[in-house]
């Protein structure tokens, strides 16, 4: 699979390559489009892509974390409010659906908002129009709205937390962001990707990743998804640079359970039993042996390298 490049989404995957293409069909419509996926595959990122596509791209890309506001503000931040809908409004404020007005509305983490609010953004949906907070007369406006989840809201509407016509309503296009453990083969572009794009290696000097960090990349389950990948990279060309090639990573380890979940006689995996191993071993090199730099000759590593591995094991 040769790489493609849209609106900066980089991929060799067969199943991101046919989202590009829905991409490119969804675009230039005006309906609205639900985005799902885990947290970090970048959900947002899709969203914009829509929105420069499209004809809008001149006008306003607004964007409100719902899961970011408590309820008692999200109707206002979303709608606005008239002058003395509540106490402290002592002025009329346009809410976010009007910044976007002609252009198009990114609803980030839909999944969280309310019952109440869902029927509100319902009406937006189903007749493109709203009211302020206070006010009973609707404005009428031009906005696309796109949505992102990072749950799956069919089952959201099965447990009674998302209104079925809201979600049918907002489902009418509907993009699913694979995680990305279902498609490794974009790792390589990935990190070319974030050594071109993000300021942090080129402050650090690091121009390249070794092929062997990039295998051990692949290999990793990253719960976090392309966020998770990007962190660890800007961790690593921090601690780990020594000269413009990284040429060593230490991939993060599973969360650990709480010490009532252990089981101990259960098996476990290699990698655990090895980072056991190695947190023995180092502990052993610290109490017989005087600083970090005597530590680093008998362990055969260069201090930096060792300096990492004493903050991944936990170790003072």
């Amino acid at each position: 699979m040769h790489e493609t490049e849209l609106c900066g989404i980089v991929t060799r995957s067969p199943i991101m390559a046919r989202l590009l293409e829905d991409l490119w069909l969804f675009a230039p419509l005006t309906e609205p489009v639900l985005i799902q996926g885990e947290t970090g595959t970048g959900k947002s990122l899709v969203a914009r892509a829509l929105h420069t596509l499209s004809a809008r791209r001149d006008e306003p890309f607004v964007t409100i974390e719902c899961g970011a506001l408590p309820e008692s503000l999200i109707e206002s931040e979303l709608f606005g409010h008239e002058r003395g809908a509540f106490t402290g409004a002592d002025r009329a404020y346009p809410g976010r659906v009007e910044a976007a007005r002609g252009g198009t509305l990114f609803l980030d983490e839909v999944n969280s908002i309310s019952l109440g609010t869902q029927g509100k953004l319902l009406r937006l949906l189903e007749e493109g129009e709203f009211c302020r907070v206070g006010q009973q007369r609707p404005i009428s406006i031009d906005v696309r709205v796109v949505a992102a989840s990072n749950a799956p809201m069919a089952d959201l509407v099965a447990a009674g937390r998302m209104r079925a016509d809201f979600y049918y309503r907002l489902n009418v296009l509907a993009i699913t962001v694979p995680p990305l453990r279902e498609r490794l083969e974009d790792v390589p572009a990935l990190v070319r990707h974030f050594l071109e794009r993000d300021s942090l290696p080129r402050r650090c000097g690091v121009t390249a990743v070794a092929d062997t960090v990039i295998k051990e990349l692949q290999v990793g389950t990253w719960p976090g998804n392309v966020r998770e990948l990007f962190n660890v990279l800007r961790c690593e060309v921090v601690l780990g640079g020594e000269g413009s090639v990284l040429e060593h990573i230490s991939l993060p380890g599973p969360p650990v359970p709480p010490p009532a979940a252990i089981n101990a006689s259960a098996p476990v995996g290699f990698r655990a039993w090895m980072r056991d191993r190695e947190r023995e071993y180092l502990v052993d090199l610290m109490k017989r042996l005087s600083g970090t730099a005597q530590v680093a000759a008998v362990a055969g590593l260069p201090e930096r390298t060792l300096y990492r591995k004493i903050k991944k094991l936990g170790l003072s």
